[in-house]
């Protein structure tokens, strides 16, 4: 976040209420973050950086866009409401970006 704009954002982690495969919540997760990713890539068409692999979901903006905010924040509010829902398992929080 800079100046109260979402500009991307990072997963990590397995949230671990069931084995691997069979984590509802971490599906969930993994589900919302691959759809934010896609709508803001193949959808919206932004240029973004990301990296993706086993336990990780990093995506960044390379420009700015209110559309593109409006998804990262209703990202954020979802997996807030996931974290006050599991927390023991889901934490959420935000870090500026320094530039």
């Amino acid at each position: 976040m800079n100046e109260g704009i979402f500009e991307g954002f990072k997963i990590t982690g397995h949230v671990g209420i069931d084995v691997k495969g069979k984590d509802i919540v971490c599906a969930a997760i993994s589900a919302l973050s691959q759809s934010t990713l896609i709508g803001l890539k193949e959808v919206m068409r932004l240029n973004v950086h990301y990296e993706l692999k086993d336990g990780l979901l990093e995506c960044h903006l390379r420009e700015k866009n209110e559309c593109a905010h409006t998804m990262l924040k209703t990202l954020y509010e979802t997996l807030f409401q996931l974290s006050k829902q599991y927390p023991k398992n889901v934490s959420v929080r935000e870090t500026e970006v320094k530039k």
